[in-house]
């Protein structure tokens, strides 16, 4: 992989070179996102934290995982100052929100798809996760 300075350097000027209003780069756990603004110039497209980088534990059967919808900015609560909307061990409903992902500028809410009790929260707050990337994964209400 080239150095990453050469690699933004290279990211700027294709911009420029281009008609493209944004461009996203992603590699391993290297994601560049820059947007050039109402003047023309570049800015990057800060991000609270890197991407998540968790390693998932082994899938038990029966477990499900709850995934991200669109790609964005993971958050486990509402606020900074707000509690996590669900923490492991914790059972939730079908439709009941466990997360919030921002993507362009808008918070959508993540609502589990089935009930169950959570056994993994595999995403960090603040991460940038990417379309169908598993956030939580749920054990069925019948497990031990």
């Amino acid at each position: 992989m080239m150095d990453d300075a050469l690699l933004l350097d290279r990211l700027v000027a294709l911009l420029h070179d281009t008609g493209l209003r944004e461009i996203e780069f992603e590699e391993g756990d290297i994601h560049i996102r820059l947007v050039k603004d109402g003047d023309g110039g570049v800015r990057p497209q800060a991000s609270a934290a890197p991407v998540s980088g968790t390693a998932p534990k082994p899938v038990v059967p029966g477990d499900h995982a709850i995934v991200a919808g669109l790609t964005g900015t993971f958050y486990r609560a509402s606020s900074p100052d707000a509690l996590p909307f669900v923490e492991i061990g914790d059972r939730v409903e079908e439709g009941q929100t466990v997360g919030l992902l921002e993507a362009m500028k808008m918070l959508n809410p993540i609502e589990a798809d089935r009930a169950g009790r959570v056994t993994q929260i595999l995403a960090d707050d603040g991460a940038l996760v990417t379309r169908g990337a598993p956030l939580i994964r749920l054990a069925p209400d019948d497990a031990p």
